[in-house]
């Protein structure tokens, strides 16, 4: 042990359980979780009280009968329950699954039936959708309901299928936990580091979500070396604000939490999460590149308001330096000793006022991950004194792989191999993974499990990048989703649309291509921002629909569509685009609940705008509204 109660490098526990009792018992009466309350106070649990929690959650579920190897499903938002019933699962050596909250009927009917849950725990107001699943209505699990104090659904004389609420778990647990001890201590005693801790499905761009299964081995070892990657010897605060069903929440949130003694903020609701930032003020940040566009939205807001007015000039002379020392070192240049000493005292400055009143003024590392980050935003958070630090890894590697270190970030890059990790390049572009934290396969499904590795053990991405001389690794596209046009010419879809997806105001962007003779794309608003460019330009069509058909409107587009095409080759040119009014959306179907684009669920819903698009020359500038 460490002087600050975080773990040794050298020794991994050999499951989550054993972390969870030493660290609890290192620094009982510090900090571990907290959340706002529905009266906007701040509630906080310690890290013995969140143990005693956890342990209580545990003989109530016993209570049950959740036997070992049994699976506890858990469709809520970032809330204490939700933290405390996934560790109480692997205390009853059972495995967990978070569920996304936002996934379809069909969706969620998949992973609930493949994840065979003995025990369910819900928000109230999803209890209607989980209570008339099929597979719920035939196996009749235990339905435990957060938020309320008495059950909301009629019980029977089973012992299993019988909904309570979250309340009632709890008191139930209380009651027999003394009777239940050696019970508990039995079923951790007998876990062993391969068992299963949780079960995170993919996903499902291109067909139903794999429950990818992730080990107390997979995720401790994980845990340990992003620790030692970040090097948290700062105290470890973070917001848990992303889904607990994607695996890099997981790992910051839980497994990271647990492994450094942190403390975790629950925000539950992603329209909180300012206000969850600017309480908690985290020490770590890691989100998804559309929270920090959100986030350099508001920094732009901020710096525009009157309490800035008088100190423009100086702010924008700290963050031009800021900029110029940023892209010097992602272009592995020198940096010269001006440029450095100014840019240290910038940090000091002006800026630091801007990141406090976002409540990023603590973040001591500062991460992206789960897609690229526009290189504008990245230059932008930069100028603000926010270096992000990027990452990759997938949920089949129990989450970051490969990672920036601190001030080691390249233009392009990911960074390099995680402890433990090595990457190499296959013959056709193909990054494959070897690791410790790599998942043993998928629930259910014998084939994909083999498809998954090489014969001598690397793990297949699907992910097509390179290496540079450094050992650092950039991601080109996806395997499965490269085009090739009848030229046969390979084009990576997702560099194309990283260069208009997010500009002014369009949101989202996807290009066909394949097969054809030339590009054309897709394209999303922003509504607010859209609004806002209509104001500023002097339009007096208010609705959507007649915006994106507007001369203005569209003329703005094409010139966003002009600067990309400037930095594309000729084959990957967009050479007409179609405006789209209605944006994409999980409960729609076109997102995946990361928010990845389902393709072939976009060209089937667009088939005839995308026609369109190719019934019109190819020579000619072409752009249309929605319902043209």
């Amino acid at each position: 042990m460490s002087s600050n109660g975080a773990f040794q490098f050298g020794a991994i526990p050999d499951t989550l359980p054993q972390l969870f009792a030493q660290q609890s018992a290192a620094k009982p009466s510090a900090p571990a979780i907290s959340w706002k309350r529905s009266d906007g106070a701040q509630a906080t649990l310690n890290w013995a009280d969140y143990r005693e929690l956890v342990l209580n959650v545990a003989a109530g579920f016993l209570r049950l009968g959740l036997e070992a190897g049994d699976t506890v499903a858990i469709l809520a938002g970032n809330r204490v329950e939700h933290l405390a019933a996934d560790l109480a699962a692997s205390h009853c050596a059972a495995a967990s699954v978070s569920v996304y909250q936002t996934l379809a009927p069909d969706q969620l009917n998949h992973v609930i039936g493949d994840a065979a849950p003995r025990i369910i725990v819900v928000e109230p107001d999803a209890v209607g959708r989980i209570a008339g699943l099929e597979w719920v209505i035939e196996n009749k699990p235990a339905l435990i309901t957060l938020g309320t104090e008495q059950s909301v659904l009629p019980t029977d004389e089973s012992g299993i299928g019988v909904p309570t609420s979250w309340a009632e778990l709890l008191a139930e647990g209380a009651a027999h936990f003394a009777l239940l001890r050696d019970e508990i201590d039995k079923r951790i005693s007998t876990l062993r580091p391969d068992d299963p801790i949780t079960y995170i499905y993919t996903s499902g761009t291109t067909g139903p979500s794999k429950g990818v299964i992730l080990t107390h081995r997979n995720v401790l070892w994980d845990a340990m070396a992003m620790a030692r990657a970040a090097a948290f010897t700062y105290e470890y605060r973070v917001v848990a604000a992303l889904p607990m069903a994607h695996v890099a929440e997981r790992l910051w949130s839980v497994y990271v939490g647990i492994w450094v003694g942190g403390h975790v903020y629950c925000c539950p609701d992603s329209r909180e999460l300012v206000d969850a930032v600017q309480r908690h003020r985290p020490s770590f940040f890691m989100s998804v590149p559309r929270v920090w566009e959100k986030l350099a939205d508001g920094a732009r807001m901020l710096m525009g308001s009157p309490a800035f007015a008088d100190r423009a000039e100086e702010l924008a002379e700290d963050r031009k330096i800021l900029a110029e020392e940023w892209r010097l070192r992602i272009d592995d240049a020198q940096v010269p000793a001006k440029v450095r000493t100014s840019a240290e005292l910038a940090r000091e400055g002006i800026v630091r006022e801007v990141g406090a009143m976002l409540g990023l003024d603590r973040v001591q590392l500062a991460c992206v991950g789960a897609a690229p980050m526009r290189e504008d935003v990245d230059e932008f958070l930069a100028s603000i004194g926010i270096y992000i630090h990027h990452g990759y890894g997938l949920t089949e590697t129990g989450g970051v792989a490969v990672s920036d270190r601190l001030g080691g970030q390249r233009r392009g890059s990911v960074g390099l191999p995680a402890y433990g990790f090595e990457v190499r390049i296959a013959d056709d572009g193909e990054i494959q993974l070897k690791g410790p934290s790599n998942s043993s396969g998928y629930r259910n499904l014998e084939q994909a499990t083999a498809e998954l590795y090489t014969p001598d053990g690397w793990l297949r991405t699907g992910d097509v990048g390179h290496l540079d001389e450094a050992g650092r690794l950039y991601i080109t596209d996806r395997k499965k989703e490269i085009m090739v046009s009848a030229a046969g010419k390979n084009i990576a879809p997702t560099a194309v649309e990283s260069l208009v997806s997010g500009r002014e105001f369009l949101d989202q962007a996807m290009i066909v291509g394949e097969g054809r003779s030339y590009v054309v794309a897709l394209l999303t608003i922003d509504p607010v921002a859209l609004q806002a460019f209509s104001a500023a330009n002097g339009i007096e069509e208010t609705s959507t629909e007649e915006l994106v058909r507007h001369p203005v409107v569209l003329a703005r587009v094409q010139s966003i569509v002009d600067a990309a095409n400037a930095r594309l080759s000729r084959p990957e040119q967009i050479k007409h685009f179609a405006l789209l009014s209605a944006p994409w959306r999980v409960e729609s179907g076109e997102l995946t609940p990361t928010l990845k684009l389902r393709r072939k669920v976009i060209t089937e819903l667009c088939a005839q705008k995308i026609e369109a698009l190719y019934a019109r020359p190819a020579a000619a500038r072409s752009q249309i509204g929605d319902d043209d």
